[in-house]
């Protein structure tokens, strides 16, 4: 799976990422839920934080199509409320672990 952080750039992650990158997307959903801003910031920090800790970058000179994308921690609460909405009522911005999405993602193996 290739995630992008907007004007960040992009990972390839592998399934069993999702693990912990779902629970810190649950923290997020629960801030937005919330009305609480100042932690939703945050939590996004945390999810893009986790993308980049358990990812392999993308080269800048490799030209991928992403899977998902991730705003970056300047957007507003209203935009991911939003953003959250329009994604699957299975999971927030992150797809659910036991999901198998991209496993076997030719594309993303091959980086």
């Amino acid at each position: 799976m290739i995630v992008r952080i907007m004007g960040h750039g992009q990972w390839v992650l592998q399934p069993e990422d999702l693990i912990e990158l779902n629970e810190l997307d649950r923290v997020l959903e629960q801030r937005v839920q919330a009305d609480d801003e100042p932690g939703m910031i945050e939590a996004l920090q945390a999810l893009g934080d986790g993308v980049r800790r358990l990812g392999v970058e993308v080269p800048e000179d490799v030209s991928v199509e992403s899977d998902l994308v991730l705003p970056d921690v300047d957007v507003s609460l209203a935009d991911v409320r939003e953003l959250l909405k329009s994604t699957s009522e299975y999971y927030g911005l992150i797809p659910d672990a036991e999901s198998d999405l991209n496993e076997g993602d030719e594309e993303s193996a091959s980086l």
